[in-house]
C-alpha cells in the first residue's frame, strides 16, 4: 500500500508550523471572502461618503417635492456647505459606530484605516490654507496642488480600493487545521503579524457554531472553541478611561481645558460591553464554509483522540 504523497503533504505542514511530525490532517481551511463582506462594505462607505462630497461640488442642488427630494436635497446641502470639515465628521462617526460595536471589525488597522481616510482632505486643506495665510506659499504660484472637487473622486478611490485589497490579504492571512491531535489557528498577515495556537482536544470543553442572519444567506458561520483558560471568551469595559475622567487631582485643578480632554478621550473610548466571546479571525476558525460539518469532525476527532488516549 502506497504511504501519502509527501511532495503534497510538505507545503501543507510549512503552512502549520506548530503541527508535529505525528500529527495527521483531517481538514485544513481559512476564513471565505464572504466572512470579509462587512469590511468590503466599509470600503464601499468611504467611496460612497467621498463621491457624494464630490456631487455636491460639481452639481446644483437638486430640486423637487417630497420626502425623498427632501433628504436628497438636505444631503447636497450638508456636502456642500460642510465640505471637507463635514467629510471628515462623517466618516469620524462610522468610525466611532465600528469603534462602539466593539466587534470583528473593531480592528486596529480597520478604524486607523478610516480614521486616515477621514483625515486626509482636511489635512491637506489645513496645510494649504496655513501656508497661504502665512505667506510662504501663495496662491498665484504654488507649488501645492490645491484641495478640488477632483480630488473627492482620487482620494475616495485610493482610499476604498486600498480598503478592500488589505481585507482581501487579511482573509487569506488565516490558516485553520484539524488533526488527529489538536488544533491549530495561524496567523500571517503580511509578514508584519503573526501569531499560532494550538488547542489539544483535552482542553476543549465546548464548542459553539456561531451563525449570524448575513451568515446564514451567504453560507458560513464561525466555531468558537471554549476552553477552561477561556480561550475565545472576552468582554471589554465600557468604562475604560472613566479613571481619568474622575482623578481627583484633576478636579481639584479647575483646569477647564484638561477635563474637556478627558471628557472626549472618555467618549472615543467607548465601547459596548460584550460579556461573550468575541469572533475575531485570531481567536477561532472564523467565517468558514459549512461550519456544522466542521464542527462535527471536531467532535468525532475528539472522542477518538480519548478513546486513543484512554487505551
Amino acid at each position: 500500500m502506497a504511504g501519502p504523497d509527501t511532495n503534497l503533504i510538505k507545503p501543507i505542514r510549512q503552512k502549520i508550523p506548530t503541527m508535529t511530525e505525528s500529527e495527521e490532517i483531517l481538514w485544513i481551511g481559512s476564513p471565505t471572502s464572504r466572512s470579509m463582506f462587512g469590511r468590503y462594505m466599509l470600503g464601499g462607505a468611504i467611496l460612497a461618503t467621498y463621491l457624494i462630497f464630490w456631487w455636491a461640488n460639481v452639481v446644483d442642488r437638486p430640486t423637487g417635492e417630497g420626502q425623498l427630494a427632501f433628504l436628497v436635497k438636505s444631503t447636497h446641502l450638508f456636502a456642500d456647505l460642510t465640505g471637507v470639515i463635514g467629510l471628515f465628521a462623517t466618516l469620524l462617526i462610522v468610525a466611532k459606530f465600528i469603534h462602539f460595536q466593539n466587534g470583528p471589525m473593531s480592528g486596529k488597522w480597520t478604524l486607523m484605516w478610516t480614521v486616515i481616510s477621514a483625515s486626509a482632505p482636511i489635512f491637506w486643506a489645513g496645510v494649504e490654507t496655513g501656508f497661504d495665510v502665512a505667506g510662504i506659499i501663495n496662491s498665484e504660484a504654488s507649488t501645492t496642488p490645491a484641495f478640488s472637487e477632483g480630488h473627492y473622486l482620487l482620494l475616495g478611490a485610493f482610499f476604498s480600493f486600498t480598503m478592500i485589497s488589505i481585507s482581501a490579504i487579511y482573509q487569506r492571512s488565516f490558516t485553520y487545521a484539524i488533526t488527529n491531535k489538536r488544533i491549530h489557528l495561524i496567523k500571517k498577515f503580511m509578514y508584519v503579524d503573526a501569531s499560532s495556537q494550538s488547542i489539544g482536544y483535552d482542553r476543549i470543553e465546548n464548542l459553539i457554531v456561531d451563525t449570524t442572519v448575513l451568515g446564514r444567506l451567504l453560507r458560513f458561520g464561525t466555531i468558537q472553541i471554549l476552553t477552561a483558560s477561556g480561550l475565545n471568551v472576552g468582554s471589554e469595559s465600557t468604562s475604560a478611561s472613566a479613571g481619568i475622567a474622575g482623578d481627583p487631582s484633576m478636579s481639584d485643578s479647575g483646569d477647564k481645558s484638561k477635563k474637556l480632554l478627558s471628557r472626549i478621550g472618555l467618549v472615543i473610548s467607548f465601547k459596548r460591553s460584550r460579556p461573550r466571546a468575541i469572533n475575531t479571525p485570531e481567536s477561532c476558525i472564523y467565517g468558514i464554509h459549512s461550519p456544522e460539518s466542521i464542527h462535527q469532525l471536531i467532535n468525532q476527532a475528539s472522542d477518538e483522540f480519548k478513546q486513543n488516549s484512554g487505551d
